[in-house]
């Protein structure tokens, strides 16, 4: 499937554009089962990196996200989603051949918390480069009672930080502010939202009973060579997995 003219400009104009149905029902099925099984470990298996958190409403242990999905441990699922229908599309975007940054699985759970409002750019990604295009993957529905996610989309994007690193753009839960200035992305499960790394977005808790996982593959240009695993090194030395007897707060919660 190949992004039309429209969407391509939507990208870098707005920081972001939205693909309906890019992965097929076979393939989220795939997907979702993949993340079920994943879900139930206790975060010491394969090389896949879990992070778990105690839930704000409920008390309970959530696993919140895990990444590094696409070692070793699970080359079927790298094959299905750098299928050449996601290279072209992040080609398209990137102006540039994509290489993979960063992959990741959130989950939101019914009770986890909210995203705050931010800036990928901000969690340090300067460091690496000065521009990363993510595809956003719809496992589940995504609507407004079970966290969808919100996109800044006034009219005004800038391809700067709006703020310092390592700092979310409001402490305030969604819907952000002024309303009219953000869009909440409602979407089907194989619908992807390609995005770029300055625009601000986030999401509410989850409060219903429906899981809203997405999972996020972030690429950056070829041109700046291939930082994954120096990514990756970084963040584990600095904020590292954990297991599900290990389970942190929201205080722990990183840009």
């Amino acid at each position: 499937m190949e992004l039309t003219r429209t969407q391509i400009d939507e990208f870098r104009q707005n920081g972001f554009t939205v693909v309906r149905s890019f992965f097929s029902a076979d393939e989220v099925q795939q997907l979702s089962d993949w993340l079920d099984d994943l879900r139930d470990s206790d975060g010491t298996e394969n090389d896949i990196a879990t992070y778990f958190e105690t839930s704000p409403t409920s008390g309970e242990t959530v696993l919140v996200r895990a990444e590094h999905l696409l070692g070793e441990s699970a080359p079927v699922i790298a094959q299905l989603l750098l299928k050449p229908d996601t290279l072209a599309a992040l080609r398209a975007v990137l102006g540039d051949e994509p290489l993979l940054f960063k992959e990741k699985a959130n989950y939101k759970l019914p009770g986890c918390r909210s995203d705050l409002l931010h800036q990928d750019q901000a969690a340090g990604w300067g460091t690496y480069a000065d521009f990363f295009a993510t595809m956003l993957i719809a496992i589940d529905e995504n609507r407004v009672d079970n966290a969808a996610v919100s996109f800044r989309d006034a009219g005004d994007h800038a391809h700067k930080l709006l703020g310092p690193e390592w700092e979310v753009l409001s402490e305030d839960d969604p819907p952000f502010q002024p309303e009219n200035e953000y869009r909440l992305v409602e979407a089907q499960p194989g619908d992807i939202v390609l995005f770029d790394c300055y625009v601000p977005h986030g999401s509410p808790a989850n409060l219903s009973d429906a899981p809203r996982r997405n999972l996020y593959l972030t690429f950056n240009r070829k041109a700046d060579g291939d930082l994954r695993m120096r990514y990756y090194r970084d963040k584990w030395e600095n904020y590292p997995p954990n297991t599900r007897d290990a389970a942190r707060d929201r205080a722990t919660f990183k840009v």
